[in-house]
């Protein structure tokens, strides 16, 4: 049972590239077999069709969160039901790269260039979450813009704490300064926001975070009628 929760709290962290959910909220992680140092973990997308560089990318997530444990010696992924489950599996349960898998899929970029692309819609929706929240606080433009690293470290907020912390863990995958008195609020580069860029920039973060709420919505009800009512 430990070993199976230590797996489960891997999977919570991987997250579908497109939606910055996590693979088990979205009910994309089918199962999970471990056989004493083997971890096999079988996973599902919404539609047989869904991009096979997204799902390599989610394959590849998973095989590398759960190694990071010390008792894996092997992680097998499979993505079932797929129109590329075959090579998707093979590839990332053998280490190949997305390249080597599917080299005319590929302008040999790898698949950098989308991580990146999509985490950083990632960081601005996840921003926009907390600007929203602490707009509708009452807080003024420019005591958003003054605020820093700090200063909302003793929150008697639940839902502000839990707003601040997913944004503030996203910070880190963009090597931004972790210095207290660091500005919260900046561009993915680690730019500060002016006062009169601060309707511009929302307007922006906004985009990215509906956007992905939209997907988001989409896919669970894709999903939801794929697999209702269908046993495995």
């Amino acid at each position: 049972m430990f070993k199976t929760k230590q797996v489960y709290d891997c999977l919570e962290l991987v997250m579908d590239p497109e939606l910055d959910q996590s693979l088990l909220e979205l009910d994309f992680i089918e199962d999970v077999e471990i056989n004493e140092n083997v971890v096999h973990v079988i996973f599902r997308l919404p539609t047989y069709w869904c991009s096979p560089n997204f799902a390599y990318i989610m394959g590849e997530d998973i095989r590398d969160e759960i190694l990071g444990l010390k008792w894996p010696k092997h992680v097998q992924v499979t993505l079932h039901d797929h129109s590329e489950s075959e090579k998707v599996s093979k590839g990332v349960t053998e280490g190949y790269s997305f390249e080597e898998m599917f080299p005319d899929k590929t302008d040999g970029s790898g698949l950098d260039e989308l991580r990146s692309i999509f985490k950083r819609k990632a960081f601005y929706a996840r921003q926009e979450r907390l600007l929203q929240y602490l707009l509708k606080k009452g807080h003024s433009k420019d005591l958003i813009l003054a605020i820093t690293l700090d200063s909302l470290k003793s929150i008697d907020d639940r839902k502000l704490e839990y707003l601040y912390l997913n944004y503030l863990d996203i910070r880190k995958d963009f090597k931004l300064s972790q210095e207290e008195n660091s500005f919260l609020i900046t561009d993915h580069t680690g730019k500060s926001i002016e006062k009169e860029e601060f309707d511009q920039h929302l307007l922006h973060a906004r985009r990215s975070r509906l956007t992905m709420d939209f997907n988001g919505h989409y896919c669970q009800g894709l999903l939801q009628t794929r697999y209702t009512n269908f046993a495995y």
